[in-house]
């Protein structure tokens, strides 16, 4: 089944973003656009202009598309929204080459853009959103695909007020709804999709007859050909109107998959001429589009309708348009049902060396399953295309058996003799064999299993001495934390409670200038007696969990000349305890590193939690700072000596000048 996801955020792109494949027409596009760049125009509309640069160049040549890109940002400095919408163009370059660093994008992008209520925006988050699920759908993590779709997709579309891009979002769900199978389901959003896009407008057709063509694909599966037939119908009227109208996409493809879906309806309602007369035309469409997946598909559909109708000249010849494909052979699969197809015909045809040479050849592609049956078709095609020759080899044996026949019976039994020693001493050479040569990899697997547990020991003992430090400190932080606030914090409240009464005696006035400045720094020091004994053992962490910790961790970083953008995705509240407190401490100490030496104003800190792993990255727009010289004196040793506790993984990026991003994924267990 074609991956309709792509196709769909194609058309996404062409109809929003008023770009199609690359046609002459283009070169006209992007010098108009490059003239505005060279123009006295404002900042703003240079922006804008280079980042649909950078879109046309993104999918075309990236290497193009990243000048665009930093053009637009230099540009995009007094600009909150167009600094927002750089990250969303700068996914683009590569969405389909490094999925990690698109998905940080994307997430990037609508964090910034989450602020602006406009219906552009939405379009935009909506699609944001669409291409974090097609990541998904790239990962086999359908169920987080459906989700996105489902949850983010379809709201902000609707926020948007495009009905077209609305429409195809119910199509994309109802598309990967059938891809796994469940074609009932599908249904309900195939129907409303086809609600929001069947008023389309003429150059907008291709996007009605996707829908067409998606729901008939759909009922062909629930085999409700009745209804398969009457949306191939409804396809074809708007694929006939599209031939007289501008669409703004080329209809060959839809065309295409016309032709493919009424091909299977013909074959399965028993109509096989017109089966074959559909067929040639998706075979010549897929070869003018350089489809070579459908192309196959619609061949091997030829060629079992030509094999059944006993035509097997043409049948072969069908076979033999996709032989030197290079999609043919990427995939065993198809390499191995192309191969028993061609042998079968080639049999059929009387062509018996030939065809015993390609199912020689499917023998080595087929699974352990199928590999006797195989050799004895093999074997029973070897004897019957070697039979002429046998007989007259049997012939020549015959007339030399009877010769030696005396010599061999006087020989009998002194062969027989030989034969049997020699048997036995083969036999003892080769147990000999397999018993030094067991032994010596015996020997050798032993030393390698003695080293391996001699360093898990190692490890083990690291680990105890690393797991006695990390508690250790927790509990004498716990106990300080205690001390302070119970002990010292309820001395210095007593002593101002005492002083104030003094005063109160001594019938000294409560605003007497030395007294109050006296009453003030009792008050300080119990709020930062107080602050110091949060940070040792927040009791925030205890009481309501990371999230809500690190949250409050974030807000206390904050200051006028520093804004930290504290962002959450599925933090359970299951983690364990010591893991939690761990993480805390290693969020803690790179705000405290950044807040001491980054010299920033703006700290992004993304928390998030997927499949048994933590995730954190911090990034902040600071001074920055030469990795390979860092002093331990930064916490940072401190840091990977936590992550490396955790079995974690620790990245740090950073230039002078450029700012510092922190990566770390930790793997977590969860509490009973």
């Amino acid at each position: 089944m074609r991956n309709y996801i792509i196709l769909l955020l194609s058309l996404i792109f062409c109809y929003l973003n008023g770009k199609a494949q690359l046609r002459p027409v283009d070169q006209k596009y992007t010098d108009s656009l490059s003239k505005i760049l060279q123009a006295n125009a404002s900042d703003s509309i240079k922006a804008e202009t280079a980042f649909k640069l950078c879109n046309f160049w993104s999918e075309i040549d990236s290497n193009k598309a990243v000048p665009y890109l930093n053009t637009g940002r230099s540009w995009s400095k007094a600009y909150p929204l167009l600094m927002a919408k750089s990250y969303w163009y700068e996914s683009l370059i590569y969405l389909y080459k490094d999925y990690p660093k698109t998905e940080r994008l994307l997430i990037k992008a609508d964090s910034l853009l989450n602020k602006f209520n406009i219906k552009e925006i939405y379009r935009i988050r909506s699609m944001i959103w669409h291409n974090y699920a097609l990541i998904q759908q790239h990962k086999d993590d359908l169920k987080t695909t459906l989700d996105v779709l489902i949850n983010r997709v379809l709201p902000l579309s609707k926020k948007a007020g495009h009905k077209e891009l609305l429409g195809t979002e119910y199509v994309s769900i109802g598309t990967i709804l059938m891809n796994i199978g469940q074609y009932e389901k599908a249904k309900p959003y195939l129907q409303q999709g086809l609600n929001a896009l069947k008023d389309a407008t003429p150059d907008k057709y291709y996007l009605l007859v996707n829908v067409y063509n998606t729901i008939s694909e759909n009922y062909y599966h629930l085999k409700h050909y009745s209804e398969t037939k009457k949306y191939l119908d409804l396809a074809k009227i708007v694929l006939d109107k599209s031939d007289h109208v501008r669409t703004g996409y080329s209809m060959a493809i839809f065309w295409l998959d016309y032709y493919k879906s009424t091909t299977r309806y013909f074959i399965n309602t028993k109509q096989e001429n017109l089966a074959l007369t559909d067929a040639d035309k998706a075979i010549k469409l897929a070869e003018q589009l350089n489809d070579n997946y459908t192309l196959q598909e619609i061949v091997f559909e030829k060629y079992r309708i030509l094999f059944d109708q006993k035509k097997f000249v043409e049948a072969k010849k069908t076979l033999l348009q996709i032989v030197n494909q290079p999609e043919i052979n990427t995939l065993a699969t198809n390499k191995l049902r192309l191969t028993e197809a061609l042998s079968e015909v080639n049999y059929e045809l009387g062509n018996l060396q030939e065809a015993y040479q390609l199912l020689k050849k499917s023998k080595l592609l087929k699974d352990s399953l199928n590999e006797n049956k195989t050799k004895e078709d093999i074997n029973a095609l070897e004897i019957k295309y070697k039979n002429a020759e046998n007989q007259k080899k049997i012939a020549h044996l015959n007339a030399e058996k009877k010769q030696h026949a005396v010599i061999i019976k006087n020989n009998k039994t002194t062969t027989m003799l030989l034969i049997a020693a020699s048997f036995f001493l083969l036999v003892i050479i080769i147990l000999l064999f397999f018993y030094f040569n067991g032994y010596k990899k015996l020997a050798a697997q032993r030393a390698i299993n003695y080293r391996q547990k001699v360093a898990d020991l190692q490890q083990k003992q690291q680990l105890e001495i690393s797991r006695a430090m990390l508690n250790a400190e927790e509990k004498e932080r716990n106990r300080i934390a205690q001390d302070l606030h119970d002990g010292l914090g309820g001395m210095l409240s007593g002593l101002k409670i005492n002083l104030s009464n003094w005063a109160k005696h001594r019938k000294m006035q409560l605003h007497d200038v030395e007294l109050q400045r006296i009453v003030t720094q009792l008050d300080s020091s119990v709020t930062e007696l107080r602050h110091i004994a949060r940070n040792m053992m927040p009791q925030t962490l205890l009481k309501f969990g990371l999230e809500t910790a690190l949250k409050d961790l974030a807000e206390s970083a904050m200051s006028h000349e520093l804004h930290v953008d504290f962002q959450a995705l599925n933090i359970s509240k299951n983690i364990a305890l010591e893991e939690q407190i761990i993480i805390y401490r290693i969020v803690q100490e790179i705000l405290t590193n950044a807040l001491k030496h980054a010299g920033a104003t703006e700290i992004v800190l993304q928390c998030s939690e997927n499949e048994n792993h933590f995730y954190i990255t911090i990034e902040d727009n600071g001074i920055g700072f030469d990795t390979s010289t860092y002093t331990k004196g930064m916490g940072i040793e401190n840091i990977k000596n936590r992550v490396a506790y955790l079995k974690g993984k620790f990245e740090i990026d950073s230039q002078s000048g450029n700012g510092t991003t922190v990566n770390i994924e930790i793997p977590i267990n969860y509490e009973q």
